[in-house]
């Protein structure tokens, strides 16, 4: 894919009154947003003010939101918004995808993507997360071309997964030393699934994390041990702030194993109502309803080659 134009630049297609503009939003836009379905909160992110964006940008974070107008009344048909950190150069995440009821089917939210990837400064690769059960976003996706992740992802209170399962045996949590790393960034790739590897090239035993095993953040990160259990590490923890992260061996991720390493990070000054985010989940896990909330992960890791023009 050849470098992508400024965030400013505006395409169009197609003649006559049914010709749409593709732009990036305008703090005018917030009003058009909510008549498009957008609660208000989402509104403002998807047309941040000059103090948010500035906030962003400090924490390492880009955002980039595109809207698609009617030009012949000026009424906004859809919307999305794209993130970029310093992390992952190149690859790109978006979410708040909408196109208004009754204008969907039509093509307006691939071209949505499509030609708001080439606002997107040097893009190589996309992505996004689904709720798990969403039929119609998955489908929607699919026929934009996008992969699904094998494994899902997840959130649940810890109070409510230390439920799920028996407590004993015991799993236990131990500090990972440097001897863990290539065996805590195999777990990664087995949790991550091959579709993140792809849209986050280049990660390896002391970036991929972020830094956290490599660097001097506040972070703990444990080895999952079972007495007695094969294979003898079935996952990992991230605590990183408030922030919780287990990072299971999809191939031993159930019930049982969630339910005592949530036991365990409670015991450790865990808050029973804060989440736990989940990384790894087998398909057939995930009960609908059910405690955790899982996502799919959607990816194109070749903007260039899928979209090639």
């Amino acid at each position: 894919m050849q470098p992508a134009a400024r965030a400013g630049r505006e395409t169009r297609a197609g003649t006559g009154p049914e010709a749409i503009l593709v732009r990036a939003s305008r703090l005018e836009d917030r009003s058009a947003l909510l008549s498009l379905g957008h609660p208000p909160a989402v509104a403002g992110i998807l047309c941040p003010s000059a103090g948010r964006d500035l906030l962003w940008r400090l924490r390492g974070t880009r955002s980039i939101s595109v809207v698609a107008e009617e030009t012949a009344t000026g009424r906004l048909l859809g919307a999305v918004q794209f993130i970029q950190t310093t992390r992952r150069p190149g690859t790109w995440m978006f979410g708040h995808w909408r196109v208004a009821a009754g204008r969907r089917r039509q093509g307006i939210g691939r071209r949505l993507l499509r030609e708001g990837a080439r606002l997107l400064p040097f893009a190589r690769r996309l992505y996004s997360y689904v709720d798990w059960g969403n039929e119609p976003s998955l489908a929607a996706h699919e026929r934009c071309g996008f992969e699904t992740g094998r494994w899902l992802f997840g959130s649940a209170p810890l109070g409510l997964l230390s439920t799920i399962g028996p407590a004993t045996p015991a799993v236990r949590l131990e500090p990972a030393g440097r001897r863990d790393w290539p065996s805590l960034f195999g777990l990664y790739a087995r949790a991550m699934g091959s579709l993140w590897l792809r849209l986050a090239p280049g990660l390896g035993p002391r970036s991929f994390l972020g830094g956290a095993l490599a660097g001097p953040r506040v972070a703990l990160v444990a080895v999952v041990r079972a007495p007695g259990g094969n294979p003898p590490i079935s996952g990992f923890v991230l605590w990183e702030g408030p922030r919780v992260t287990f990072f299971a061996d999809p191939d031993h991720c159930g019930a049982a194993l969630l339910a005592r390493v949530a036991l365990q990070i409670i015991s450790l000054g865990g808050r029973r109502e804060s989440p736990l985010e989940l990384r790894g989940l087998p398909v057939g896990f995930i009960e609908r309803p059910g405690p955790v909330a899982a996502q799919v992960l959607m990816g194109m890791p070749d903007l260039g080659t899928q979209w090639a023009t």
